[in-house]
C-alpha cells in the first residue's frame, strides 16, 4: 500500500467484519483486525457489519442507544431482550434472536410445536412505545418454526394459537394489531431469502436444526402453505420463510423485505469509508458455501470489488470451494486464521490473538 493518510506508511485499512460465533462478536473481532493493522504500520478503521441474522444489532452497539426489553423466549420463559435507537429520527433495529434465540435451548428443549415467537412482538411493541418511525427486524437464529404467529399474537392479532397450534388451525386475523405499525416504515432484513414453502422453504431448509423430526418437517410444510393463504401471500415469496416464517408475518403487516447484508453495510456507510482506504479486511468465523449466500463478507467483498480496493478475508476456518468462489468474486486472498486439526475449543479460545495475528501480516504483505 502506498503511503497516505497522514504518513501512515502502510496506509489505511477498513477493518469490517462479520462475528467469529462463540468466539467473538462482530465489535470485538473488529477490534482485533485494527490491532493488528496498526502493528504493521496502518492506519485502522473498525467497521463491525453483519448479515441481518443472529448478531446484528452487537454490529451497532458502540453507535446505537441500547434499551433493555422485558420478553419472553421461545418456551414462555421471562428474558430480556435489547433493541437499537440507531439514531434522533426514530430509526429502530429489532434482532428477533434476541427473544426467541435457538442457543438459547438445550438440544432436548427445541420442540417446533411450543416455540412461539411472542417475545419477537414484544421487542417491536417496545420500540413503538419508544417511538420508532422506521423499524428495522433481524431475522435469523431463532428457535421458532410458528409463522410468526405469536410475534402477531403479541401486537394485537388473533391466530388460533402459535407452535402445535399452527398445525391443526393457521386462521388469522389482523384486523386488531397495534394500529401503530400502519405509521411506521417496516424492514425486514433477511440473509437467506427463503421461500416459505417447498423444498427450500422454512420446514424443509430450517426445520430439522430446530428440532423437528421428518413427519413434523412434513406437517409444518403443508401447514405453512395454508398460513400463507391466510395471511394473504404468497409462499413463494424471498424471506416469506426467514426465521421458521416469522418473514412471512412481517411481510403480511407490510415490511419490505431487503438483504440483510446490504442493509447493514448501507446503514454503516461502508462504500464512503471504503472510498478512503487502501484495503479491506473481512472476516467471520467460517468461510463455507453459505457465505455465499447472502452473508456479510460476500457483500463486502462485491463492494470492495466494485470500488477497486483491494479486500483479504480472514475466516477461523475456510473451505477451499468457498474460498476460491470468493476469489473469482475479486478477493485478493482468503485465509484461515489457524491451523485446522485442533478442537473447536482451542480454536475459539486462540481467535483473538490468530485474527490479530493474520490482520497484521496481511497488511505487511499488502
Amino acid at each position: 500500500m502506498s503511503e497516505r493518510n497522514g504518513g501512515n506508511e502502510r496506509g489505511r485499512v477498513l477493518c469490517a467484519p462479520d462475528k467469529l460465533r462463540g468466539a467473538l462478536d462482530a465489535a470485538e473481532a473488529a477490534a482485533a483486525l485494527a490491532a493488528g493493522a496498526r502493528a504493521a504500520g496502518a492506519a485502522a478503521v473498525e467497521l463491525p457489519i453483519a448479515d441481518g441474522g443472529e448478531g446484528t444489532l452487537d454490529a451497532f452497539r458502540d453507535g446505537a442507544t441500547l434499551h433493555r426489553v422485558a420478553v419472553h423466549d421461545a418456551l414462555g420463559r421471562p428474558r430480556e431482550g435489547r433493541i437499537a435507537k440507531l439514531d434522533d429520527v426514530g430509526t429502530f433495529l429489532v434482532e428477533a434472536a434476541e427473544a426467541v434465540p435457538l442457543h438459547g435451548l438445550a438440544e432436548h428443549e427445541r420442540d417446533v410445536e411450543r416455540a412461539s415467537s411472542r417475545g419477537v412482538g414484544e421487542l417491536i411493541a417496545a420500540a413503538l412505545d419508544r417511538g420508532a418511525r422506521r423499524l428495522l427486524v433481524a431475522v435469523g437464529g431463532t428457535a421458532t418454526m410458528d409463522g410468526g404467529a405469536g410475534m402477531l399474537r403479541a401486537l394485537g392479532g388473533r391466530c388460533a394459537n402459535d407452535g402445535a397450534g399452527l398445525l391443526a388451525d393457521p386462521s388469522v386475523d389482523l384486523s386488531g394489531v397495534d394500529p401503530r405499525l400502519a405509521q411506521v416504515e417496516l424492514e425486514l432484513l433477511v440473509d437467506v431469502a427463503a421461500p416459505l414453502t417447498g423444498p427450500d422453504g422454512a420446514a424443509r431448509r430450517f426445520g430439522p436444526q430446530k428440532g423437528a423430526t421428518g413427519a413434523q418437517v412434513d406437517a409444518l410444510d403443508t401447514a405453512h402453505g395454508r398460513w400463507a393463504e391466510a395471511l394473504g401471500i404468497d409462499p413463494a415469496t424471498p424471506g416469506a420463510g426467514a426465521a421458521g416464517g416469522l418473514g412471512a408475518a412481517l411481510q403480511a403487516l407490510g415490511a419490505r423485505t431487503v438483504a440483510g447484508a446490504d442493509a447493514v453495510l448501507d446503514l454503516k456507510r461502508f462504500d464512503a469509508l471504503l472510498a478512503g482506504c487502501d484495503l479491506c479486511l473481512a472476516a467471520e468465523g467460517s468461510v463455507d458455501p453459505s457465505t455465499l449466500q447472502g452473508k456479510a463478507v460476500a457483500a463486502v467483498v462485491a463492494r470492495c470489488a466494485r470500488a477497486g480496493v483491494p479486500v483479504v478475508v480472514l475466516g477461523g476456518r475456510v473451505e477451499a470451494e468457498a474460498a476460491a468462489e470468493l476469489r473469482r468474486r475479486g478477493a485478493r486472498d482468503v485465509r484461515a486464521i489457524g491451523p485446522a486439526d485442533r478442537p473447536l475449543a482451542a480454536a475459539l479460545a486462540a481467535a483473538g490473538e490468530e485474527l490479530e495475528a493474520a490482520a497484521r501480516a496481511a497488511v505487511a504483505e499488502a
